[in-house]
């Protein structure tokens, strides 16, 4: 079990570091003209973009810390922050050096699962409900695992639409994960996450509506990756996944409806409208994609807060229907 007093005040460094550091890394990115249009304002605002950096420094800060007085972990703050920090580098190139085509970033964002591989932080037998583990010595290593970080990342990294959904769904998907990961002893992959929560929680403060900064894909990007770094080494695949159905989803919806791969940029009807109120409404276009957000609007207009305050009830519901597996689990 991992020092308890150590592992809180780690937690509070780094949602200390993300929270403090946002709105100056904000500012910098507003007079170096990295910035976004808030397309969900009447007055379409220029926001900061990739503030989400912050994210990974506060990962860094308080695994840095708690590494410095528990040397034993290590291996394991390596391979998580560096999955972390290559899925952060693919999104700030994309952000800020050269447009990524879907296909790069997809497959630039398979590389982050590469600390893992070399550093052998992975357990070969993910446990299934209802069936146990399973042994898959070559597919968990060279398919599964790149295959899952690039999933997560990219699905999270989707997620990122309106003020304060991918940190606040992220926020709550890491504290339900956390609470799981203590339920297995899994206790360093519990401070793993339950640092992401305190830091995703850190960047939500100005993230959330009206937002001052926005992640960008170095944010979100990274963000996922954290998931799926945490899964693998924690053995929690599939109830990461089941927390993450709201993400999932989201990506499969936008996926299947255009028929392909695509960048955010390059989607040319946009799947909702701004009506007044303001309110967000679903676009009557059919070539317009399909979308979590479109879905929930599509009986009537919302504000914004509401479709968001719609994403985490989702959240909820799947974490604890992740809590339940994995007391079932436990009990079988």
């Amino acid at each position: 079990m991992l020092p308890a007093f150590t592992a809180a005040l780690s937690l509070l460094l780094g949602f200390l570091a993300v929270e403090r550091l946002t709105e100056p890394w904000a500012r910098l990115m507003l007079r170096k003209g990295i910035c976004g249009r808030d397309v969900h304002k009447p007055d379409r605002p220029l926001i900061p973009e990739m503030g989400g950096v912050t994210i990974v420094v506060g990962l860094a800060v308080g695994m840095g810390f708690f590494t410095a007085l528990n040397p034993e972990f290590s291996l394991t703050a390596a391979a998580f922050l560096s999955t972390v920090v290559v899925a952060a580098v693919v999104g700030v190139v994309d952000d800020w050096l050269r447009p990524l085509s879907p296909l790069e970033k997809v497959a630039a964002v398979t590389l982050a699962a590469l600390p893992l591989l070399i550093l052998g932080m992975y357990t070969p037998y993910p446990v299934l409900p209802f069936v146990g583990g399973l042994r898959l010595t070559l597919i968990y290593p060279f398919i599964f695992m790149p295959l899952l970080v690039t999933v997560l990342a990219n699905s999270v990294n989707m997620l990122d639409v309106l003020n304060g959904s991918m940190a606040g769904t992220s926020t709550i998907s890491a504290l339900f994960l956390t609470l799981i990961a203590v339920l297995f002893s899994q206790w360093e992959t519990a401070f793993l996450l339950g640092l992401l929560a305190a830091c995703t929680y850190g960047f939500y403060r100005h993230n959330r509506y009206p937002a001052e900064v926005f992640p960008g894909d170095g944010g979100s990007l990274a963000v996922g990756a954290a998931f799926a770094a945490a899964a693998i080494i924690g053995r929690l695949e599939v109830l990461t996944l089941i927390v993450l159905l709201p993400a999932l989803i989201n990506g499969s919806l936008i996926l299947s409806s255009l028929g392909r791969l695509v960048e955010r940029r390059g989607i040319k009807e946009r799947p909702t409208l701004l009506v007044a109120g303001p309110r967000i409404a679903a676009s009557p276009s059919r070539q317009a994609p399909v979308t979590l957000t479109r879905l929930m609007v599509a009986s009537q207009p919302l504000r914004e807060e509401e479709v968001v305050r719609g994403f985490m009830a989702l959240n909820l519901l799947t974490g604890a229907l992740a809590l339940a597996t994995a007391l079932f689990m436990l009990g079988g």
